[in-house]
């Protein structure tokens, strides 16, 4: 398939079913920096009801760089994996102290925030600011393996995004004179992947795959238990004693010792004498 053949495809779809995310609908970096950190490893149907949630409680970067950390944690419940809260307050706090407030448009800048890896960067500096320059995730990487490896196995990223720079400025299906935006083709790209070849296997043709572990009876999962029960207690604060308690009622078949500890490790607890608290 040439690179004309396959932008044609893509886009004709797209005219069709382009998904109404709230996301999508503005060019605020911080909104839109929100959504992405949400989105990571997380369904679109969980970030929707999240979403507008937590912009309600922190409707600026300002104000999440300097809300209480069990505010924080108590409107992120719902999400997992709790890093990525505080990973998203501290990156506020270094763009409200040392870039007065005014998000990076480089890439390579923005990878230097808290949890903000090399995928999340150039979404957000594309979606924020239209930059150009092809980037992958889970529904992209689906795209161009069906279409330019499907035969192929341990395709690496590398290999991709050979081809995905040939095809950033795609002119839209019907439009002979106007092209489409970089943010509008990854938009294009991400439901192609997740609304057409979701249930297909295609990415285990990746070299980076990796199978995703259950989430029910994982160490993660107790660590959002004792996250949950914390944030239950009135004050959100609990002795060992009913943690431990609790832990065992609850099947762990882990030490409360070495899910305390990985949850103090990460920030999201304190301890204070034999009780622990958000």
């Amino acid at each position: 398939m040439t690179i004309a053949e396959f932008e044609k495809k893509i886009l004709s779809w797209y005219r069709k079913n382009r998904r109404d995310l709230p996301w999508r609908n503005t060019k605020d970096p911080y909104k839109i920096l929100v959504s992405e950190v949400m989105l990571q490893q997380t369904q679109v149907s969980r970030v929707l009801t999240k979403y507008p949630e937590f912009l309600q409680a922190f409707p600026t970067l300002k104000a999440l760089a300097k809300a209480p950390q069990r505010k924080l944690l108590k409107v992120w419940s719902g999400l997992g994996y709790w890093r990525r809260a505080l990973f998203l307050q501290r990156a506020c706090a270094i763009i409200l102290k040392q870039h007065k407030g005014i998000f990076p448009k480089d890439p390579k800048l923005l990878e230097r925030l808290p949890g903000i890896g090399r995928y999340t960067a150039r979404a957000l500096s594309c979606f924020a600011f239209d930059t150009t320059g092809a980037f992958l995730d889970t529904n992209i990487r689906r795209v161009y393996i069906h279409f330019f490896f499907p035969k192929r196995k341990n395709v690496s990223d590398k290999q991709i995004l050979q081809v995905a720079q040939k095809a950033p400025y795609p002119v839209w299906y019907g439009r002979t004179k106007q092209g489409i935006s970089p943010r509008e083709w990854h938009y294009a790209l991400f439901d192609y992947g997740a609304l057409v070849l979701k249930d297909k296997k295609i990415n285990r043709q990746s070299k980076h795959y990796a199978k995703q572990k259950k989430f029910a009876g994982s160490f993660r999962s107790f660590r959002t238990k004792i996250m949950r029960f914390l944030l239950e207690q009135p004050d959100q604060k609990a002795a060992l004693r009913k943690l431990e308690t609790m832990l065992k009622k609850s099947g762990s078949p882990y030490s409360s010792k070495k899910l305390l500890s990985s949850l103090q490790k990460d920030g999201l607890i304190k301890k204070k004498g034999n009780s622990y608290s958000l």
